[in-house]
């Protein structure tokens, strides 16, 4: 297993991770000034969790995902799939309206990948990059599940949360950012969807390796076996950046 490769994670993956907060797309939408039909690139597509909530909006969805096993177990129609990365897209220049990476822009080398986001976008469009940040406090289980990790895995680090995204947006000077905004809500998971939820995460997975991953997979179990948890609600706080292209 590789950190950053989800091919052993892509089924779990699309079984368990939220979407967003449609609230907060619609915010968003708005910010870039979009209407139906309107071209929109979704780098890091993943198994299309975004790429769907912009299609059921209307927009014509360019879906940028590099893991082919990924991208087999989407289930989305009505868009193009390109396996490209952040660095090196495949689209054409200033093609999009609209560019957006959900869950995904952590996994960028910005030096690199700024440029090309830059330059499939349309003069003084918007780059956004999101989140869904796990509130570790609002549930027993959560929380929980939180110290277990640091339990088994003390070094693990979720390298997205609390970054100077503003600064690295800004740092190649493609892009100035304009909003930041964050909406909060509540996923209820099953035990098996929460399970497999952890299951889906490459880093911790790669971080922990398969020993230490099993054993604290195993005392996850074992807890929502033992206090009869059949239901966790998930809250996520869910975090975003607009930047406007430079021209």
């Amino acid at each position: 297993m590789q950190l950053g490769d989800f091919t052993e994670q892509a089924d779990a993956y699309r079984r368990s991770r939220p979407a967003y907060p449609d609230e907060l797309i619609d915010m968003l939408v708005a910010d870039a000034c979009l209407a139906p039909g309107d071209p929109v690139a979704d780098f890091g597509a993943g198994t299309g969790i975004m790429t769907r909530m912009l299609i059921e909006r209307g927009f014509v969805v360019s879906a940028i995902e590099p893991n082919e096993s990924m991208r087999s177990r989407a289930e989305v129609t009505d868009v193009r799939w390109v396996a490209g990365t952040f660095e090196q897209s495949l689209l054409e220049p200033a093609s999009q309206r609209w560019a957006v990476a959900a869950q995904a822009f952590h996994w960028a080398d910005p030096l690199r990948a700024l440029p090309e986001i830059r330059r499939v976008l349309q003069p003084g469009c918007l780059f956004t990059v999101l989140w869904n940040n796990r509130a570790k406090l609002a549930d027993d289980t959560v929380s929980w599940t939180d110290a277990a990790i640091r339990r088994h895995v003390p070094e693990f680090d979720e390298a997205y949360r609390n970054r100077p995204w503003k600064g690295i947006l800004e740092s190649t000077g493609d892009f100035k950012v304009v909003t930041q905004r964050n909406v909060s809500h509540t996923i209820p998971m099953s035990r098996e969807r929460f399970l497999q939820l952890w299951k889906s995460h490459n880093r911790l997975n790669t971080i922990a390796g398969p020993i230490r991953f099993a054993a604290f997979f195993e005392e996850l179990s074992e807890h929502l076996e033992n206090h009869s948890i059949d239901r966790i609600n998930v809250r996520y706080d869910c975090e975003s950046w607009s930047a406007r292209r430079k021209d």
